[in-house]
């Protein structure tokens, strides 16, 4: 029995790619800090090219910005950023909900229920770095489904910028409650049980305003 994955190379650049994005959006470089190429191949013990490479990718993901007074920066989002990340986010997973409303079977519900229920038995263990990975993970596979190569793609691109702004979300909320997402992931699987589009769509619309409120309070209170 098969019961190892075979392993991927992963790149320099990716590595240090991964490395950043993740200090990011773990709050360890806050936005508006300059990055500098000097400080980081020193950090990492790379030559500039991979971090070069790096930085690129991470300016098209929306993280960094770069310009020709200031250098390299980390990005800070603005209440219009947030009101556009996601909508974005509603568009692409109400499209992706179209897809794939009549095509899920009872082995994607059980996939589903499971991420649920991993992710609360997260939030009871206060491991709320996982609560965010296994969230992010749940909308992923959803979109997935589609096998729509550009939808995929454009939901893909908006992520880690997603992944930043619910960080400061539940950085600056004080007694944010988790579980919430545990009821927003238990009402989208019911919609889809019942192939309920206008349902999924209106949660969708819902969740996704609260959330850009939500956020947004926690950028005008930094």
């Amino acid at each position: 029995m098969n019961f190892l994955s075979q392993i991927h190379p992963i790149s320099l650049r990716d590595q240090v790619v991964q490395q950043i994005r993740n200090s990011i959006i773990e709050g360890r470089i806050n936005p508006n800090d300059r990055i500098t190429e000097n400080l980081l191949t020193k950090q990492l013990g790379v030559s500039r090219t991979p971090v070069r490479e790096a930085l690129i990718l991470l300016e098209q993901e929306g993280l960094v910005v770069s310009s020709a007074n200031r250098g390299c920066y980390v990005r800070a989002f603005s209440e219009r950023d947030v009101s556009e990340i996601f909508s974005m986010r509603t568009t692409l997973e109400n499209m992706a909900g179209k897809i794939v409303i009549n095509e899920l079977n009872k082995s994607n519900f059980s996939f589903l229920y499971n991420s649920i229920a991993s992710q609360r038995v997260a939030i009871e263990q206060g491991d709320f770095k996982q609560v965010r990975t296994i969230d992010m993970a749940f909308h992923e596979y959803l979109v997935t489904q589609s096998h729509h190569e550009l939808l995929i793609r454009n939901w893909l691109a908006i992520v880690a910028q997603i992944a930043v702004v619910l960080y400061l979300r539940a950085e600056s909320i004080d007694g944010y409650d988790e579980n919430q997402s545990i009821q927003d992931h238990t009402s989208i699987v019911e919609a889809y049980e019942a192939r309920d589009l206008a349902q999924l769509m209106a949660l969708n619309e819902q969740i996704n305003l609260r959330v850009a409120r939500e956020c947004v309070k926690s950028i005008v209170g930094r």
